[in-house]
Parts: C-alpha cells; sequence; structure tokens
C-alpha cells in the first residue's frame, strides 16, 4: 500500500489595517493601491499623548516629635514645653504647692513649664525676708527659674548683623559656620559688609541675626547666580559659582561649593520656619 505524503502549503496572506470609528478595520488592498495615504491620515487621528495620572503622590514625611509626660498633671506633650527638674529644693517646692498626680521621687521628672511660670508669677515679690524652711527652698525655686521661664516674646537680643536690638522672636541663633558665611556673603553681595565687617560674626561660636537677613543673604545669592530656587543652585553657570566661591576662598580657603550650597539649602529651609 502506498503512503499518500500530503504537502500542506502554508499560504501567507498580508492584512492591512486602518483605525475608523475608534477600532482597527481591514483595508482591501486595491484600496490601499489607490489612496496609499488612507493608513497615515487615519492613524494621525488616533491621540498617541500618554493620559495624565488622575491621582497625585504627596510625599509628606512627618515631623516627629519628643513626647514626655508631666509628673504634675500627667499630660503628654513635647520636651519644648517641659523642664526637668534637678534639684531637691524644686521638688520640694512643686510637691508642697501643686497637687501632684505622678511621682516627685524619679531621679529627673519632667514639668510643665506652665507650673513652674504660675509658682513664679504668684510667689515672686512676697519672700523679700524668707523664715521658714520652705520659703527659703521657694526663693531659690523663684531664682533658679525666674529669667529661664519667662516669656520669650518679652525678651530682646542684639543683632550681630545690623547692631539692633529686636524681639528674640525675630532672631535667629547660628551655630553652624557654613551657614554664617552663607549670611555673610549674601551681605558682602549687597554691599552692606566689607570683607573685614563679616570675618568676626563667621568666625563666632554663634551668630545672632535676625530673620530679615537671611532672606536677603539667600535672595541676593540666588539673583547673583542666575537661579530662581535652591534645586537649581547645582546647574547654575559654572562662572558665576566660580566668581561666588572666589569670594568664598578669601574668607575659608577649604570651604567647598558642595558645602557652599548645602549650607545654603539648610538657611532655606531654616527660612521656612521663621
Amino acid at each position: 500500500m502506498n503512503e499518500a505524503v500530503i504537502k500542506e502549503e502554508v499560504i501567507e496572506e498580508e492584512f492591512n489595517f486602518t483605525f475608523k470609528n475608534d477600532e482597527f478595520v481591514e483595508v482591501k488592498r486595491d484600496e490601499i493601491e489607490q489612496n496609499p495615504g488612507n493608513l497615515l491620515e487615519n492613524l494621525e487621528d488616533v491621540d498617541l499623548k500618554p493620559k495624565e495620572s488622575d491621582s497625585k503622590i504627596e510625599n509628606k514625611t512627618p515631623k516627629s516629635y519628643s513626647m514626655l509626660k508631666c509628673e504634675i498633671c500627667q499630660e503628654t506633650m513635647p520636651r519644648n514645653l517641659l523642664k526637668m527638674i534637678k534639684t531637691e529644693d524644686e521638688k520640694i517646692v512643686l510637691s508642697e504647692i501643686l497637687e501632684v498626680k505622678g511621682s516627685m521621687e524619679i531621679t529627673t521628672p519632667y514639668v510643665c513649664v506652665s507650673h513652674i511660670r504660675k509658682i513664679i508669677s504668684d510667689n515672686d515679690g512676697k519672700l523679700r525676708k524668707p523664715i521658714t524652711s520652705f520659703e527659703h527652698h521657694l526663693r531659690s525655686f523663684i531664682r533658679r527659674n525666674k529669667y529661664s521661664m519667662s516669656d520669650s516674646k518679652s525678651r530682646r537680643r542684639k543683632c550681630h548683623v545690623c547692631h539692633t536690638s529686636n524681639n528674640c522672636t525675630r532672631m535667629y541663633t547660628v551655630s553652624s559656620k557654613s551657614v554664617r558665611i552663607v549670611i555673610m556673603i549674601g551681605c558682602i553681595l549687597r554691599g552692606t559688609h566689607s570683607m573685614d565687617q563679616a570675618i568676626p560674626f563667621i568666625t563666632a561660636n554663634l551668630g545672632i541675626t535676625c530673620h530679615l537677613h537671611c532672606k536677603e543673604s539667600i535672595d541676593t545669592i540666588f539673583v547673583h547666580l542666575g537661579v530662581r530656587n535652591v534645586l537649581e543652585l547645582s546647574w547654575c553657570s559654572v562662572q558665576a559659582m566660580g566668581g561666588l566661591m572666589d569670594i568664598v576662598k578669601k574668607i575659608d580657603l577649604n570651604f567647598t561649593e558642595y558645602q557652599f550650597i548645602d549650607a545654603c539649602r539648610g538657611l532655606v529651609l531654616r527660612n521656612k520656619t521663621f
């Protein structure tokens, strides 16, 4: 019996499509030959632009605060609203005058600043001649805490940049030498300070300045470098940055461009909290 050999012929067909009425449809070969621009015209009608995302992702980093408990009222609050009680005088006075819900036997308990201020307000000026042991403790308590517990709004400091006295709430104590350099570079560019006048502020352990001078220096540096914000500092003109760093090097030869940009960034962030 002869074996029949069956060959399958694969026929390759060409399929041409065009976009019509919001869907792809087959186009006959003769139609394409008659109108070769048909495919291109139809495809041009298709919107190839990517769709924008309907949702925006916000990167919000929560601020972290050190929360502690007051041993007087047992309320939990940020550390800056509490005072650490270290001496026996303070513990005796607080226990005697206030109702202590917690324990003053802890080595270093924390107490609300408001409690201490109230004791000072109620008793200051009444103990010129203390007699009892408790009165001596109370006078010592008031003397120790009166200045530190006074309302910061009533205290003033002298600005080391413009040398005027201003409210403490409008002043910034600059501990970073790098930030002090940035502030003074802004002053030099504005023409308010010479190089010699800038040196004492930079070399001091601390510099006190008005909030306004921080903003003025940042704005002046941005204008000088031709940038709009701190993110553009790394891509500003090489010539402009080089000229600025020439001034910086006269103050601190080892101060680098990276340190300058980083200090600018820190001052900008700090300025937002004023």
